[in-house]
């Protein structure tokens, strides 16, 4: 099913694990040079934009959905690139499998980006 004739490419960006000097224990480094992943394909929905009040601050979180193919490389502390930016992924990929034959279409993860 995958990856679909019409669908786009999402860039997967993953901090990589450093060294650090004072502890010696590894860690999430920063976003300046990430490990990249293309996964092609991809089917992208939008979902509805939210506008949380506060006194203090005034935001928009815009999401949307992706759909790829099964077992794709992408976890919860991952960003997105696609379309209008960079995302944040949010929550584990579900990963589907028909109970009956063992069918796997595909797997789905949400994205979200904070404005404001």
């Amino acid at each position: 099913m995958f990856p679909l004739p019409n669908g786009e490419t999402v860039v997967r960006l993953r901090r990589k694990m450093v060294l650090d000097p004072y502890s010696q224990e590894e860690s999430l480094g920063s976003w300046d040079d990430p490990d990249v992943l293309l996964i092609e394909g991809c089917a992208i929905a939008p979902l509805s934009s939210t506008e949380p009040r506060s006194e203090n601050r005034q935001m928009v979180i815009t999401g949307m959905s992706i759909y790829g193919p099964p077992d794709m490389d992408v976890l919860p502390n991952d960003r997105i690139r696609a379309r209008t930016g960079t995302w944040s992924v949010q929550g584990e990929a579900a990963d589907w499998t028909n109970a009956f034959t063992g069918w796997r279409p595909g797997a789905e993860f949400s994205i979200e980006k904070v404005t404001g």
